[in-house]
């Protein structure tokens, strides 16, 4: 059996085998909830179900059903850069030697590809066997696999530099930067072992001594870590993130960038800035799924904007007449109806909203009712602010020579026509410019593109008095929790 067949499949190739190559892999760490095989088949679903094929229908109905995970969600940003990552497995000659690339996917925190998600400790911890560790150890593993397969397809080939840009969002930008540490340990680290393996392709000046491995590029959308654990009570909005390193020492990489959600202020979400240490952190209009992705194109958002307010009456009392819908619309009153919502919008309605229930702990021998009054914002919110920001990340990559792709003209990646001046200007901004949005653009966003991501839907439960941990994406006090990027006290470990 030839087995260098394939290796000359470009004619610049044919004396490969005698010469030292960099390997480039770009790795992408997905958010949390977020998995693009999961949207894969779930988008696949769909088109069975449009076209009418009922044992399909049944099939997706079973494993894959429930209104929120991975699912559910739209491809992210880090699923639409892995695609662009250039993709070269054979070695070929460019101007500063031999190269071959490779993109690397590691799906979002709280997922398997294929699978259920896990919600506990998965996506409400980020621990367990889907957590921001676990996935450092798949992105090692497939790493090796990388390095495995290229003496396969470059035989006799030797890899002579490693070449690595971390993308991640989300938990996944907490795993990209756990990597970066477990990088900087050289020998001690998670890739301490795979670099000893005598069996790949090395050369023989290959070493960490000799810089060898180079971490080039660190793409970063909305850092969010948010590890709970028993010692902190399962507190996620804490900077203690157990064993998980987030600290990004100056030079750890040729460049950092993080883009930064500006209208992201639920407690669970607090900011894991790389500041100080990096000045390339870059606030961007949107919340923490504009910036990473995974909207749809369109959805109909109904969010509760105030904590839910309660109070027991007679059963012949309206709800209109009760202290909760008092309380209520007081909470109305001092909102800004027209900062979300476009008063000629036919779709978007700021109000108060009521239920009732039969309550036997609150109106036992009463005859009375528990009515719960809070106010509810419906609009149709558009989903392409995410397609802004993929840009923004794509041309900051790319000027610092990350391998992408262009983004070409697919359907799925277009921006309409109210968003290319906004899209100049904030590629602008990200580069250093100085020209923003007008109020216009900026009404515009708030109106149909950002998503209003914080509410007072409970987790569990429609009735009032519930304690705070049920309001899980309830909004921080005074704005959003932000921890620097501080070495902890025993680091490097």
């Amino acid at each position: 059996m030839n087995t260098t067949a394939h290796v000359n499949v470009h004619p610049d190739t044919a004396q490969v085998t005698r010469f030292p190559v960099t390997v480039r892999v770009g790795l992408f760490f997905d958010g949390t909830g977020n998995n693009r095989v999961n949207s894969g088949i779930a988008a696949h679903c769909r088109e069975q179900m449009q076209a009418g094929q009922q044992e399909h229908t049944r099939e997706c109905a079973g494993r894959h059903a429930g209104s929120h995970g991975s699912y559910t969600n739209d491809y992210s940003n880090i699923t639409r850069l892995f695609e662009l990552y250039r993709k070269q497995a054979v070695a070929r000659r460019e101007t500063d030697g031999w190269k071959v690339y490779w993109p690397v996917y590691i799906g979002g925190v709280g997922t398997t590809s294929g699978g259920r998600d896990s919600r506990w400790p998965g996506q409400s911890l980020g621990r367990g066997s889907t957590g921001v560790l676990a996935k450092v150890d798949k992105a090692v593993s497939r790493l090796a696999e990388c390095l495995a397969l290229f003496a396969l397809d470059n035989p006799g080939c030797v890899i002579d530099v490693l070449e690595l840009d971390i993308f991640g969002f989300s938990r996944g930008a907490a795993s990209a930067r756990h990597l970066v540490n477990e990088i900087l340990k050289q020998e001690r680290g998670a890739l301490g072992r795979l670099l000893a393996d005598t069996t790949l392709a090395w050369s023989p000046t290959f070493g960490w001594q000799q810089g060898s491995v180079r971490i080039m590029l660190v793409g970063l959308f909305d850092t969010v870590a948010a590890v709970g654990g028993w010692r902190d009570l399962g507190n996620v909005r804490d900077s203690d993130n157990r064993r998980v390193n987030l600290y990004l020492p100056p030079g750890c990489a040729r460049q950092v960038l993080h883009l930064v959600a500006r209208d992201e202020w639920r407690r669970n979400f607090a900011l894991n800035s790389i500041a100080p240490g990096w000045e390339r952190e870059i606030v961007l209009p949107g919340a923490h799924s504009d910036i990473g992705g995974g909207y749809h194109q369109l959805t109909y958002e109904e969010v509760l904007m105030s904590r839910p307010h309660t109070s027991v009456v007679g059963r012949d009392v309206r709800d209109e007449d009760s202290p909760a819908w008092r309380e209520a619309e007081a909470d109305l009153q001092a909102m800004d109806a027209a900062y979300w919502v476009d008063p000629a919008d036919p779709h978007a309605c700021l109000q108060v909203q009521s239920s009732t229930v039969a309550s036997a702990r609150h109106a036992a021998g009463s005859g009375g009712r528990l009515v719960m009054a809070t106010v509810c914002m419906r609009r149709q919110v558009c989903g392409h602010l995410s397609r802004i920001h993929l840009r923004i990340m794509h041309t900051l990559a790319c000027d610092e020579g990350v391998p992408f792709e262009a983004i070409g003209d697919s359907p799925d990646l277009a921006l309409p026509q109210a968003l290319e001046d906004i899209c100049r200007r904030l590629i602008g901004q990200a580069r250093g410019d100085t020209v923003g949005l007008t109020p216009e653009q900026q009404q515009l966003l708030r109106w149909r593109y950002i998503h209003h991501s914080a509410h007072w839907e409970p987790l569990i439960g429609t009735l009032g008095g519930l304690g705070d941990a049920l309001f899980v994406h309830a909004p921080q006090p005074g704005g959003r929790k932000i921890h620097p990027n501080v070495a902890p006290s025993d680091y490097p470990y």
